[in-house]
Parts: structure tokens; sequence; C-alpha cells
């Protein structure tokens, strides 16, 4: 009730420009759509790290698309949250199509999709974690038995990744993610799927399947919003699905 009359009062703004007229104008959100893919492709850093899962991801990550993912983490724009989970989606959804395996979990076990764990430091600043709202909103695209849980933790502290290069990316997150202990049972021989929301060296992706996998898992695969421009310039030598196959029942 509260937020509603703040709206009535403070006309939105958009999350960008902060014209009026959130959560983005449409000259924000057309910038940003823009970066999207027509389908979502199979994209890989380059270089690859070890261990990096094979990713899909729904666009490119422009400056205006990342600009969208910024403002929903570090902003507190979290009605954002509807736009974001419908650009995710698609990916999710490629991934979950990618191979007989995680189509069979689909329709039996269940296929789990593990949200990358954030540091301590980014959950006490934000207050949350934003990426678990995206994904339990995207997932209800995927059909069959799907399962979302956060069962990655960190094991120690590791530096603020914004400034780092790739290889000292890899270095800083390697061995930095476990499994909970709680959640052993759920991952041994599960069919799981990874899901961050920009790639930029891959790190990231490859930490969180090289710890599911030493829990026991079975195949991995990834998911992302977007990818930073080498990132896409690599997919464009990828194969792509067909538009059938992304959107057909897995």
């Amino acid at each position: 009730m509260l937020a509603a009359l703040v709206d009535l009062v403070l006309p939105a703004t958009c999350a960008l420009c902060h014209v009026p007229g959130g959560p983005l104008c449409p000259g924000c959100r057309s910038a940003a759509t823009s970066s999207l893919h027509p389908v979502p492709r199979l994209t890989m850093p380059d270089p690859i790290p070890p261990g990096m899962p094979s990713c899909w991801v729904a666009g490119e990550a422009s400056r205006a698309l990342r600009a969208v993912v910024t403002a929903y983490k570090d902003e507190d724009r979290r009605e954002l949250r509807v736009t974001l989970s419908q650009w995710l989606a698609p990916a999710l959804r490629a991934a979950a199509s990618s191979s007989p395996e995680l189509r069979r979990a689909l329709r039996g076990r269940g296929l789990l999709v593990v949200p990358v764990s954030g540091s301590p430091r980014a959950r006490r600043r934000r207050g949350d974690v934003p990426l678990l709202p995206l994904v339990t909103d995207a997932v209800r695209a995927l059909p069959g038995r799907v399962v979302v849980a956060e069962v990655l933790e960190p094991t120690r502290v590791t530096r603020d990744q914004s400034s780092l290069s790739a290889t000292e990316r890899a270095t800083n997150l390697g061995g930095a993610m476990a499994v909970r202990v709680r959640h052993g049972p759920v991952v041994e021989g599960a069919m799981c799927l990874v899901v961050d929301d920009l790639v930029t060296t891959g790190a990231t992706l490859a930490e969180a399947a090289r710890a599911l996998r030493a829990a026991g898992s079975g195949h991995v695969v990834a998911a992302a919003i977007g990818a930073t421009r080498r990132h896409a310039e690599v997919a464009s030598r990828l194969p792509v699905p067909s538009l059938e196959r992304v959107r057909g029942g897995v």
C-alpha cells in the first residue's frame, strides 16, 4: 500500500536515465534489448578456464544490458526482476535442452538449478541474494521437474573480481566454493544447471562446476543473461540451436 501511494506522488523513473517512466523508459529498454540474441547462443570465454561448463547466454553484455543488471543488483531497483527473469529464461531453456541427459532429468529425478553463490561481502552490502529470485522466476519457463537450490557456499575470502584479469580471477576463485554438507545428497548424481547473471572470464562458473563435480554431480551446464563481447565473438563460431529446438519441449 505504501509503495503504491509513493508511486502516485513520485512517478517511477527509468533505472538508467532516470526520466519518469520506470522501470525502463522505451529508449533505454530498446538499447538493452538490442543486445539480446534472436535465440540463445552457446558461448565460451576466450581463453576457456579449465572445467568451464558449456554456457548458454541470452545476449551480449553491452553497456545498456550490463547497466540494467547493475541497477537491479546494486542500486536497489528490484522492480527490474520481472524484466531480467524474462531475459534469462530463454538461456535456461536452451541449456536445459542441450543434452539427452538433461532432458531425461527434467522428465525424471529433476534438474538441479544452482545460482552461483555470492561472496559474504556482497550479501552484506546488498542485504539479499539478487540472483536467486531471478532464477526462481525464470525456471517457470522450463517444462518438467526443476529444483532451485543454493547448494554452494564460499570456503574462503576472495578478492573483489572487478579489477582482476582472467588469470587473476581463476586464481582468486580456485577452490573457493564447496557444496554445503547438508546438500550433498541432493547434488550427488544430479544433472546441474549453474546460473550467473553476466559472464566475463568464466572463472565463477568454472569454480561452481568444479565444486558440484567434486560433490558427485552428474552433467553440468551453465546459463546467463549476457556475456562480454569477447564471448560473443567466440559464440559466433559455435553451433546455435534452432528456434524450434529452443522453444520446443525438452
